[in-house]
């Protein structure tokens, strides 16, 4: 990721004293939430990684909503329409259109399930089901490759960021190692609960920034028809299938969908665990509903707009991920455009904490705990939880500052390695003929394809405007869990009881 546009730096630091007071009101209600939920905080491994299952369903629903939008939906997502065009947007639609659909069919069961057996990860259930922790090891694998992606993009944008809000006071580097530090005392402190309230504070003011920017664009342009003149004779490719490039046939866009929202908002680790956390299986209708809605307003009137007005504006840009940050401080006064940039950061460390913390608890509970210390104590794991966290900010600061990246194509990578755990997923809570021998192949194999095709290891067999290599691996993942499951024996029908029993009995 390149420096911070200079244009950018100099508008800052003619309104540095605006823009350092909203900054420092920024943190006064980050410091008042952590306090607030640190009082409240349990020194056990429930209230710690789940809030002790007591999170209302519109805080579950902005703590989602704001972990997943993070630095990619406020910065290399608008980016990527500026690039590819319409069609991209097109594709996350589809894709948390289907989301929603899981979340409401798979949240209750993973609740019921993890209610009753007192399950905190994904490890927990997909490892109880088939009773391998070979499997835990795979939730493992899945966690530390989404996570660890996401906490490097997040803390390199997160140190930019700051360089630009303190008017060059702060270097890059040290902004990152700042963003680090703030998280790993909030992480600690205040646990999922602390995550979660922060969450609901930080997606407000996404979702209202991203609304206020929208609106500005349309004022900007003069109305909905005059956002797209700017863009003259690519006018027409940037707004219909296939695109510019085009890639973004149907079934493409369906292939991006997997990775970028159903991977991201359903089957990452994250997510998992908020699922463990709501109050009750009856929330999951409202959340799902709720998601969506959020969703299309933040896509629709802040990505969509941003990134086709902002190739309007500007016809080329030194890097697409900061379109956002050029375009706001040409359509928006200089305090909204400061306060756009502060909500940025709030997504960032929204996403970075989540992720920290989502790291640390798998690591523990479902490889520490099931493979090398299974007496371990719940006081325990929580100390164990909040002492590997920093080695994690500590590698992550590492990794930030040595590998730049394009923050889209890491969170579509991200997402395709977690969307192959979907298929364990299914047969836990809903297809009895599943088996463990699948659950063992299926998903190695579908996420081993993916890095071989994606990094381009081996030639993806099926054209790119087919489909992603990601995506052709998870449709092997489904057809490989399919046979394996009917040609080795399934679980055993007391086991089955335990789990597709109870959810049967309990919704």
């Amino acid at each position: 990721m390149s420096a911070f546009p200079a244009e950018v730096r100099e508008l800052v630091l003619s309104n540095y004293p605006l823009i350092l007071a909203a900054l420092v009101g920024y943190f006064a209600v980050f410091l008042l939430i952590s306090y607030a939920a640190k009082r409240q905080l349990a020194q056990e491994a429930t209230d710690y990684i789940v809030a002790s299952r007591d999170l209302g369903w519109l805080v579950v629903t902005f703590t989602m909503f704001a972990s997943v939008l993070s630095g990619v939906g406020m910065a290399g997502l608008p980016g990527t329409v500026y690039s590819v065009g319409t069609p991209f947007v097109v594709s996350i639609l589809a894709g948390n259109s289907i989301a929603a659909v899981l979340m409401w069919y798979l949240g209750p069961r993973i609740w019921v399930l993890g209610k009753e057996y007192h399950f905190n990860t994904p490890g927990d259930l997909l490892g109880g089901y088939y009773q391998s922790d070979s499997i835990r090891i795979y939730t493992v694998i899945a966690s530390l490759l989404y996570n660890v992606t996401y906490i490097v993009a997040q803390l390199l944008a997160g140190g930019i960021l700051l360089n630009v809000l303190s008017g060059n006071l702060i270097s890059p580097a040290l902004g990152s190692v700042i963003i680090a530090v703030i998280v790993v005392l909030h992480v600690i402190s205040s646990g999922l609960r602390g995550i979660a309230w922060l969450d609901l504070f930080n997606g407000l003011l996404i979702l209202a920034m991203l609304v206020v920017y929208g609106i500005m664009i349309l004022v900007a342009a003069g109305g909905p028809a005059n956002v797209l003149e700017g863009l003259g004779a690519m006018k027409e490719r940037f707004i219909t299938i296939p695109g510019p490039g085009g890639v973004f046939t149907a079934s493409h866009i369906y292939g991006i969908a997997i990775g970028l929202s159903l991977g991201s908002v359903v089957l990452s680790p994250a997510m998992w665990i908020r699922m463990y956390s709501a109050r009750s299986k009856a929330h999951f209708a409202k959340i799902s509903a709720m998601m969506l809605l959020l969703w299309g307003v933040a896509f629709v009137l802040g990505t969509n707009l941003i990134g086709t007005y902002g190739r309007s504006v500007f016809s080329q840009v030194e890097s697409t991920d900061f379109i956002s940050s050029l375009l706001a401080f040409q359509v928006m006064p200089i305090f909204l455009a400061a306060l756009f940039l502060i909500a940025v950061l709030a997504a960032i460390i929204s996403t970075t904490d989540t992720y920290m913390h989502t790291l640390t608890a798998t690591v523990v509970r479902d490889f520490v705990r099931a493979t090398l210390w299974p007496k371990m104590s719940s006081s325990q794991e929580v100390k164990l939880n909040r002492a590997i966290i920093v080695l994690v900010a500590g590698i992550g600061v590492l990794l930030a500052l040595l590998n730049p990246v394009l923050i889209t194509p890491l969170a579509i990578f991200a997402g395709a390695i977690t969307i192959q755990l979907l298929t364990p997923l299914v047969g836990a809570v809903t297809w009895s003929r599943a088996s463990t021998e699948a659950a063992l192949i299926a998903p190695a194999v579908g996420i081993g394809l993916t890095f071989a095709w994606e990094l381009r290891f081996l030639p993806n067999p099926v054209p790119v405007h087919i489909l992603p290599g990601f995506a052709t691996a998870f449709f092997i993942n489904v057809l490989l869990f399919f046979l394996i499951s009917y040609i080795t024996r399934p679980q055993p029908p007391e086991q089955v009881d335990k789990f597709h029993g109870l959810i049967a009995r309990k919704l």
